[in-house]
């Protein structure tokens, strides 16, 4: 009996379709602007190995080559004129190997950024993490500093696009102490994922 409710939509809809003399109306169709919003990430692996307990370990990052913001832009319909913001949105990190004493636990870690030739930055500091079991990601607290270097880092590949910018590499260093109930070394990966907000404009049609 559901079926018979579905009747007046449908006969409404056919009267509108065609008033005006009997003639089915067509909508007129425009183009618009409108703002889009998209993401990419890019990562670095922090393999920490070593006879201490401490944590120190540097890695470099293409950011230029990794994130691919043509790509991103070029998937989304976005044209590289028509982008209205470029920024990091988060930082966040995941065990992504577990040390194999489940005890351990960095205890004031930090992770510094650095442009080749620039100044060295905190990005996050005061973090704790516990490496004795994979995790999935866990965000973290930014500082205003590194958060500055990233968004410059970021305005210098969007103006340098369609090709690749000068200096879009930057080396990040982990640093921290661990404890743990074995006292043993640390073996363990770390995976820092830095994902970029991007929003630009694009042309859609739709009915006047």
């Amino acid at each position: 009996m559901r079926r018979f409710r579905f009747w007046p939509q449908m006969a409404l809809v056919l009267t509108v379709a065609v008033m005006n003399g009997g003639c089915i109306l067509i909508p007129e169709i425009k183009d618009r602007l409108v703002e889009l919003a998209v993401s990419g990430t890019t990562s670095a692996v922090f393999t920490v190995q070593g006879s201490s307990t401490s944590v120190d370990e540097t890695t470099v990052v293409d950011v230029g080559a990794d994130l691919d913001l043509a790509k991103v832009l070029a998937d989304a319909g976005i044209d590289v004129s028509q982008v209205t913001h470029v920024a990091l949105s988060g930082v966040s990190y995941r065990i992504l190997r577990a040390d194999p004493d489940a005890s351990r636990e960095i205890l004031n870690g930090a992770i510094t950024i650095q442009r080749a030739g620039g100044t060295v930055e905190n990005l996050v500091s005061g973090l704790s993490a516990a490496p004795g079991a994979v995790s999935g990601y866990q965000t973290v607290t930014l500082d205003p500093a590194g958060v500055g270097v990233v968004n410059q880092m970021l305005d210098d590949i969007l103006a340098a696009l369609p090709g690749a910018p000068a200096n879009g590499s930057a080396t990040f260093h982990l640093t921290g102490e661990t404890t743990s109930n074995t006292g043993n070394p640390t073996d363990f990966d770390f995976e820092l994922k830095i994902t970029v907000s991007i929003t630009g404009k694009i042309t859609v049609s739709v009915p006047a």
